[in-house]
């Protein structure tokens, strides 16, 4: 009677295996997870759209104009003409970084657009048109 020694490790091919099926979920889950970030980036930057839209209408209040804006902006680290200008606007502290802003307006309308800077080919526009 021989005894064998029973070998406790992985084959070659079982190992394959596991390797296959990590990249089958990384292939799913990172495509995933990126498209979330986007969407979240996205829809953070629709929100910050509301502050300006509500600095504009007070303004609109105070003044019956709009005003001309050709254009104010908000860039971090960069002008801040929307900080000096009539609207005396800077976005909350935690978005200072993360976003540049764009206003242009005249008697009757504006338009507010908000860019991520990490994703400079996904600007968030409003317009606003008085009939």
């Amino acid at each position: 009677m021989s005894t064998h020694a029973r070998n406790l490790g992985f084959t070659l091919v079982e190992l394959m295996i596991a390797v296959a099926i990590l990249t089958i979920i990384a292939g799913i889950a990172i495509p995933a997870y990126n498209a979330y970030i986007r969407e979240a980036r996205i829809s953070a930057a629709a929100a910050n759209i509301e502050p300006l839209r509500i600095a504009l209408e007070d303004y609109w209040l105070d003044n019956a104009t709009y005003g001309t804006r050709n254009p104010e902006v908000w860039v971090p680290g960069g002008a801040n003409s929307l900080l000096t200008g009539d609207l005396a606007w800077q976005p909350d502290p935690g978005d200072k970084n993360m976003f540049s802003y764009s206003v242009t307006s005249n008697t009757n309308s504006y338009s507010i657009s908000v860019t991520h800077i990490a994703l400079p080919n996904n600007t968030q526009v409003f317009n606003k048109v008085l009939p």
